[in-house]
């Protein structure tokens, strides 16, 4: 009786593990086919992200960040960089930044003219509170941004205050956290690429 209990305890560790590795093996598959699709897709829509924050701009070229002497701990939310040119002239930058709202992983592209004017401002990927700090995509929200120069500061009500966006209702740690990543856009190219202020 013992012999037989421990060979089906045999037999079903046997069994568990070869469906462990097929499901292993079908998922290694379904990632080698979809990798590709998934890349090019994000790729795509980085691109729509930069042409929207920086219309003028015909074409994009990278700025090797790895290759720059900055501090990257007060820029660590700067993922990219890229210069935008028309008719191979420079006419400004876009920054891919992964930042925090509300919750991690508020990620956003933001557009900067060569002195230093917010061109744009686009909300690529969040996790905010729907209803609240979700809100931070809709156009009323990110055209408050367009045109500022400065230090952004977000209040709660209007005070008409030069470079102040007006907080969402119930998301201001949201509102915060996409002037926070302007500013530090602007900080960046101010300190390492000499434009703006």
């Amino acid at each position: 009786m013992n012999k037989a209990k421990n060979d089906s305890i045999f037999n079903l560790v046997i069994r568990l593990v070869i469906i462990t590795v097929c499901a292993g093996l079908i998922l290694g598959l379904v990632y080698g086919i979809t990798k590709e699709p998934i890349a090019q897709q994000e790729l795509k829509k980085a691109t729509e992200a930069r042409q929207m924050v920086l219309s003028g701009a015909q074409e994009f070229r990278q700025v090797a960040l790895e290759g720059m002497d900055y501090d990257k701990d007060a820029f660590a939310d700067i993922t990219e960089v890229y210069e935008g040119l028309k008719d191979g002239q420079k006419i400004g930058y876009t920054f891919a930044i992964v930042t925090k709202g509300y919750k991690p992983g508020l990620t956003l592209t933001v557009g900067l003219s060569m002195d230093g004017k917010v061109e744009g401002v686009e909300i690529t990927s969040h996790d905010e509170t729907p209803g609240l700090g979700a809100n931070a995509v809709k156009p009323e929200f990110l055209e408050q941004f367009i045109g500022s120069d400065g230090p952004l500061t977000v209040g709660k009500t209007p005070s008409g205050a030069e470079n102040e966006i007006q907080a969402l209702t119930g998301a201001t740690i949201t509102s915060k956290g996409v002037a926070n990543a302007v500013n530090l856009a602007r900080d960046f190219a101010a300190q390492y690429l000499g434009e703006g202020a």
